[in-house]
């Protein structure tokens, strides 16, 4: 801080200037009287003696707020240079009116303010105006005064003499009290520093010491370390002599066993290499299986007859897999459930798998649909993980092997081969038979695609049963796999009783309802895979296989009875509607399609004749 500028303020410093100015207003209060009008300066230019006391606490007041405001500010900003202004403006004025009793206010006060604010050089030109300013003052109010207060002039001039004098005075006290300040706060700012810059190297000092001792430390640990580690390296010296003296005496018995290692890795070799050759034939035997599934998937593929395709799978599973039994079973639907049907068996037991038929889940065949699962019979019977029990289908077979036969969009049966004996069956054909059956359902499921396809084509407009042509067709077809696998096909004719009066008294469009519902009811109460077929007017045929003669008039019975107890009802009126029918089955009846159909039909003629609403037998 710049001595010449500014000083140091102090709580000591704001003290002396509120002392200085405590007492220099009770000192002019004291002089004037408390500005009463019988003081020394009562004779005044204007009339301000009529309120003493109020002049008084105005002065009074103002000095405690200008004692306030320089205690509680600093003296650097505005309100200092404010209350010296204030202060060398009452003291001109009191002076002028009141004499020298106000001259401290006037001129100590605003210089002393002024060199508490702005330094010695400011005070020091503040002091010369001052005097200049005050000796203009005093030589006019001497004039005046001399003219009516002669005896007085005097005492003004010794109280301006030594008002003056005090004041230089004061302000001398102040400049050496603040210069006091200035330098004891300058050495205290030095020795603040010096404090610091010793604190700060006995902190460096402190820390270099801490270094020192860590790195002591730390050379003290790594000396006791490297210590413990050379002893370690001794006893590993000590350890390795003795391991290398075992090691020499291990070698000499690895010597003997690495000779005999090599006699052992030598047989090792060769029984790998027979190993290798071994799995090298397995693989040579699976890639012969794939080749051979090959070929029998373009064989199955060479025709979408379900009938050839029937024929050629079993024909390759035989070869594949050669059985007792070979049982080809068949999904379809009768009167809305669905059953497992044995569509070709080539078996000694043909008598047992002749109108063979199981439910979803029933038996070995049942289940495999129901789970598509494939699973091993070895003795008779086999317990699988849910705890269900399956057996054989014939007692006289001990083992089978069960798969079923579905695509991602269907599923369409299952096959069944039986051999005698227990454990006929290895897993390699276990595996066999589940790729073959994967690859047959391919070939399967294109053949049933294009039956329905072609049954769709093949249909009687009106009543959308098929025609004669899908029925003779059919019917070949089946003879010739009934007698290649000796099951029975069987074929109904029927017709209605008085259709043409029903005709003639209702009208065509009645007698064209009536076909429609007898096509309906007929199809509730038989098998999907059973043909119906219109061959003429109300005449139609029911083509049923895995069924003899018997079991077809039992079929009839139903029918007869159906279509009897059904309510034709056409315009508000109750039409009652029997049949006719004739059964004939193959082989007790007929050898061939046109044989079959002849001898149906005598028999139909036979129960018309004989009075209609019932089944006759070829006879």
């Amino acid at each position: 801080m710049d001595s010449d500028q500014t000083f140091y303020a102090s709580k000591h410093l704001k003290a002396f200037m509120i002392v200085i100015r405590i007492v220099g207003v009770i000192l002019a209060l004291v002089l004037t009287g408390m500005h009463s009008p019988d003081s020394l300066c009562s004779e005044l230019p204007f009339e301000v003696a009529g309120f003493p006391q109020i002049l008084t606490v105005a002065v009074f007041l103002y000095n405690v707020v200008a004692a306030v405001l320089t205690w509680r500010t600093d003296n650097q900003g505005f309100v200092p240079l404010a209350i010296a202004i204030m202060d060398l403006a009452v003291g001109m004025v009191l002076t002028f009116f009141y004499g020298p009793a106000y001259l401290i206010l006037s001129f100590t006060l605003p210089i002393l303010m002024i060199c508490y604010i702005y330094g010695a050089s400011a005070a020091l030109i503040g002091s010369v105006v001052g005097t200049l300013l005050y000796a203009v003052m005093f030589a006019w109010a001497f004039v005046n005064r001399l003219e009516s207060f002669p005896e007085q002039m005097q005492y003004f001039i010794h109280m301006g003499v030594v008002q003056i004098g005090s004041g230089y005075l004061l302000i001398g006290i102040f400049w050496v009290a603040a210069q006091e300040g200035v330098e004891r706060l300058t050495r205290e700012s030095s020795l603040q520093r010096e404090k610091d810059m010793l604190f700060q190297e006995i902190q460096s000092a402190r820390t270099q010491n801490e270094q020192i001792s860590s790195e002591l430390g730390e050379s003290e640990n790594k000396l006791r370390v490297f210590n413990r580690e050379n002893a370690n390296l001794k006893e590993e010296l000590d350890i390795s002599l003795k391991r290398l003296q075992e090691a020499r005496v291990n070698l000499q018995k690895t010597e003997k066993m690495a000779e005999e290692q090599g006699r052992e890795a030598s047989q090792a070799a060769r029984r790998e290499k027979i190993q290798i050759q071994r799995q090298l034939a397995i693989l040579q035997q699976r890639l012969d299986r794939q080749n051979r599934l090959v070929e029998v998937s373009r064989k199955l593929s060479g025709s979408l007859a379900l009938s050839d395709t029937l024929l050629a799978l079993t024909e390759q599973l035989q070869t594949f897999l050669p059985c007792q039994s070979c049982v080809i079973f068949m999904l379809d639907e009768v009167q809305g459930q669905q059953k497992l049907f044995a569509e070709v068996a080539a078996s000694p037991f043909t008598d047992v798998f002749r109108n063979f038929s199981l439910q979803i889940g029933e038996g070995a065949p049942g289940y495999a649909v129901s789970k598509l699962t494939s699973f091993k019979i070895d003795e008779g019977s086999v317990e699988l993980k849910d705890g269900t029990v399956l057996t054989t289908l014939v007692d006289k077979e001990r083992s089978a092997l069960v798969a079923p036969l579905a695509t991602p969009a269907q599923t369409i049966g299952a096959v069944y081969l039986g051999r005698p004996g227990d454990q006929a069956f290895t897993e390699d054909e276990f595996d066999l038979l589940i790729d073959f059956c994967e690859m047959a359902s391919v070939a399967l499921g294109n053949a049933l695609l294009y039956q329905r396809a072609v049954t769709q084509g093949l249909r009687d407009p009106l009543t959308g049963a098929h025609n004669s042509l899908f029925l003779e067709e059919r019917m070949r077809e089946e003879l010739k796999r009934g007698n290649r696998y000796i099951y029975s096909v069987s074929l109904l004719l029927f017709c209605l009783d008085g259709f043409s009066q029903i005709v003639d008294n209702l009208g065509q469009d009645v007698g064209d309802n009536i076909l429609r519902e007898v096509v309906e009811v007929v199809r509730k109460i038989t098998r999907e895979i059973d043909v119906l077929a219109r061959l003429e007017g109300d005449t139609f045929a029911l083509l049923v296989d895995h069924a003899d003669r018997v079991k077809c008039s039992e079929v009839g019975v139903r029918i007869c009875e159906a279509i009897a107890a059904h309510a034709f009802v056409m315009g508000g009126r109750r039409v009652r509607v029997t049949l006719s029918v004739g059964a004939a089955g193959s082989p007790h009846d007929a050898a061939n399609a046109e044989q079959l159909t002849m001898r149906a039909s005598a028999a139909m003629q036979q129960a018309q004749q004989a009075g209609g609403n019932q089944v006759c037998l070829w006879n």
